[in-house]
C-alpha cells in the first residue's frame, strides 16, 4: 500500500462517522417555553375538545386551573376537579374554536393569550352548525408544569378579559 492509499484511508476512517450526518441534520427542537410550543398545545387543546375527550383536555391544565365561561361561579371552577364537573358535559356535546389574537410572553415564564372563542353547538346541518356562541376577547394564561405549556386560568367573561388584558399589557 503506497502513502496516498494509506493517507485517503486513513482520512475516509476519520471522517466517516461526521459525513454519515453531514446531510441529515435534525430539525431544529422546539423548546418547551416557546412562543410555537404554546401555540401548538393551543391546537392540542382545541383538538382535544373537539374529540369530546375530557380526559386530554384536562392534561392540558394545571391542578390549580381557574377556568370560567362568562360568569364565575364565585370560584366553584378552581382546580381540575371542579372544572370536569362543571364542563364535561360541554366538553362531550359542543364543539370549539379558539382563534388566538395576541400573545405575550412574561417576564415569570407564563404566557398571556387573547382568544376569539367559539362555542359550536351541533347539529352540523349543511356544514353549519345550530348555533355558534362567540366569546371575544377570551383571555387565558398558560405557564410551564412537567415540560409542557399547560393552561391556569381562562375566562370568557368580556369584561374580566379585558381587565386581564390591560394588567398585562394586552390592550
Amino acid at each position: 500500500m503506497n502513502k496516498r492509499q494509506a493517507l485517503l484511508i486513513g482520512l475516509a476512517a476519520v471522517t466517516m462517522p461526521f459525513g454519515r450526518d453531514a446531510g441529515a441534520q435534525p430539525k431544529k427542537a422546539q423548546g418547551t417555553g416557546t412562543e410555537a410550543a404554546l401555540r401548538d398545545t393551543i391546537v392540542q387543546f382545541e383538538k382535544a375538545w373537539n374529540r369530546h375527550d375530557v380526559n386530554a383536555c384536562l392534561a392540558l391544565m394545571t391542578e390549580d386551573v381557574w377556568f370560567t365561561q362568562a360568569i364565575d361561579y364565585y370560584g366553584r371552577m378552581k382546580g381540575k376537579a371542579a372544572v370536569k364537573a362543571v364542563f364535561e358535559y360541554d366538553v362531550k356535546n359542543t364543539d370549539l374554536r379558539w382563534e388566538v389574537k395576541g400573545v405575550r410572553m412574561m417576564p415569570d415564564g407564563t404566557a398571556s393569550v387573547v382568544l376569539r372563542q367559539v362555542g359550536l353547538i351541533p347539529p352540523k346541518t349543511d356544514g353549519k352548525y345550530k348555533r355558534e356562541d362567540v366569546s371575544e376577547p377570551s383571555f387565558s394564561r398558560w405557564r410551564v408544569a412537567g415540560g409542557k405549556w399547560q393552561l391556569f386560568f381562562f375566562t370568557s367573561h368580556k369584561g374580566w378579559a379585558l381587565d386581564e388584558m390591560k394588567k398585562d399589557g394586552m390592550q
